[in-house]
């Protein structure tokens, strides 16, 4: 039996709340996709040719028509789609020009790790910060009770990765850009810890504390 249309669920509630909900996705949709499509891989993946195509013929200021040729344009994608964009991350030297704005505006927080499954090569996803406006609608629930221990994530790479160091723009400094599991690099990113001072932190590893955050290894 397949599930109903999300159109359908949307049609069956009372038209006030329909209307009200349709408008909270298409809003949530346009900050999402408004900022992201001036993003690296937006503007040169292949898989996105026709809605480029489609929107630079049209007015692209139109959110409604915006809107429509996303969802009728932008395709299934598979990991194939990005790993060229992902692999900038990893070259030698890995400069900021090169991946600012990779796939949203900025460079990312940190790099998600997925697990190894049957012998394949982990894949890796960029994590960027949420919208402000949503981060009170955030998953991830940090303890506030006295009493809890800190758990390191590991960081510590396989031999076919290592942490990449952005050269930045004014030429004199970089940014090592952490890479851990998502759990891992979103509590960090709750705690708004940085990569380059995880040494100093590494002496709250079993003390009590308020909260807990990722350590690297």
């Amino acid at each position: 039996m397949s599930p109903p249309d999300v159109s359908d669920l949307l049609d069956s509630l009372p038209v006030e709340f329909s209307q009200k909900l349709k408008g909270h996705i298409n809003q949530a949709l346009l900050e999402i996709t408004r900022p992201n499509s001036a993003s690296q891989f937006a503007q040169n993946a292949p898989a996105l040719a026709k809605l480029r195509e489609v929107i630079a013929q049209g007015d692209s200021k139109d959110d409604i028509e915006f809107l429509r040729q996303f969802r009728a344009l932008v395709p299934i994608t598979s990991y194939e789609h990005y790993e060229p964009f992902i692999a900038k991350f990893f070259a030698d030297p890995c400069r900021e020009i090169d991946v600012k704005n990779m796939f949203a505006p900025g460079l990312p927080y940190f790099l998600a790790i997925t697990s190894a499954t049957s012998g394949k090569v982990p894949k890796i996803f960029p994590q960027y910060l949420s919208l402000p406006q949503y981060w009170h609608h955030s998953t991830m629930t940090i303890p506030s009770s006295e009493g809890t221990v800190f758990a390191p994530y590991f960081l510590k790479l396989p031999n076919f990765w290592k942490a990449p160091k952005i050269h930045l723009e004014d030429g004199q400094s970089s940014q090592s850009l952490a890479v851990s599991s998502a759990s891992g690099g979103w509590m960090r990113m709750s705690m708004n810890w940085d990569f380059e001072h995880d040494i100093d932190r590494l002496d709250l590893w079993g003390k009590p504390v308020t909260s807990c955050s990722a350590l690297f290894n």
